[in-house]
């Protein structure tokens, strides 16, 4: 196995890996030190089973297991009695499971079945982020906390920023999922601080209340850190592409609507990290 950067921000593209064969020691530890320092892992041109597919994720931690049951959730706009929430619009940058207390580790997707008009996935590294703040910036928001909302009754077809001071009953509002993180985390393994604030999820800052112009002001500085083009590597997805991202350390967008064409990705969620 062998890696080389995606972009000199983001991401390792793992080259030389058999996911049809178990994987050796040194494959597994060097496996691991790139989701851990690199944000997200690409592997192009993978013809896998689904088993190939599983394993590759497990050899990592747990699986999430979905409200329907299963392990796996596919992301597709032809799947019939697809019981995936999955919408057509535009993905605003988030943090997989922000508004819950237990924040998955990691997502995996695979390009079954995608269109040469399938609207990228954008990748925004928020280590990088954070390192980018002045130092001033750095200590005001260092015991901050976000809160972090998803309204499980919204079109999220149209998808715009989840704030409470847009709900007049407030976190008594039937379907409103919320929790509270700290604005900045400390990535497993790395020891590197994170920027845990998102353009979707992130309601306001604790600290200074919802409808405050000062937090407000805050957020939107830590948001031009995150998303400046400098920080964001977009992926055009083409049929075998393998993409598994660290959701602690990397946010991620859908950038565009999924027209008519095929657009079928086979998504599993990392719950737990294994070492």
């Amino acid at each position: 196995m062998k890696t080389v950067p995606v972009t000199n921000y983001v991401g390792l593209e793992v080259q030389d890996l058999d996911l049809s064969k178990p994987f050796s020691d040194q494959e597994l530890a060097d496996l691991r030190e790139a989701f851990d320092t690199g944000g997200f892992l690409l592997l192009r041109d993978q013809k896998l089973e689904d088993a190939h597919h599983d394993n590759f994720v497990k050899a990592l931690g747990d699986l999430h297991t979905f409200r329907w049951g299963t392990q796996v959730e596919y992301l597709s706009n032809v799947l019939k009695d697809n019981p995936s929430l999955a919408v057509n619009g535009r993905l605003k940058f988030h943090n997989d499971g922000a508004y819950r207390d237990d924040i998955a580790f990691g997502t995996s997707l695979y390009a079954q079945d995608v269109s040469p008009t399938s609207p990228p996935t954008a990748f925004a590294n928020s280590v990088r982020a954070y390192e980018s703040l002045p130092e001033e910036i750095k200590e005001k928001i260092e015991n901050l906390h976000g809160y972090n909302m998803f309204d499980t009754n919204a079109d999220n077809n149209e998808q715009v920023r989840m704030m409470l001071v847009d709900y007049p009953d407030g976190e008594n509002t039937p379907g409103l999922q919320h929790a509270i993180h700290p604005v900045v985390n400390v990535v497993p393994h790395t020891g590197k601080k994170a920027l845990f604030v998102n353009e979707f999820n992130t309601s306001h800052l604790v600290e200074y209340g919802p409808g405050s112009e000062e937090g407000e002001e805050l957020i939107q500085l830590l948001f031009q850190a995150l998303y400046n083009d400098a920080n964001v590597y977009e992926h055009n997805w083409t049929n075998g592409d393998l993409v598994l991202f660290n959701n602690l350390s990397v946010q991620h967008a859908r950038t565009g609507r999924i027209d008519h064409n095929p657009r079928t990705l086979r998504r599993l969620v990392l719950n737990k990290l294994s070492w």
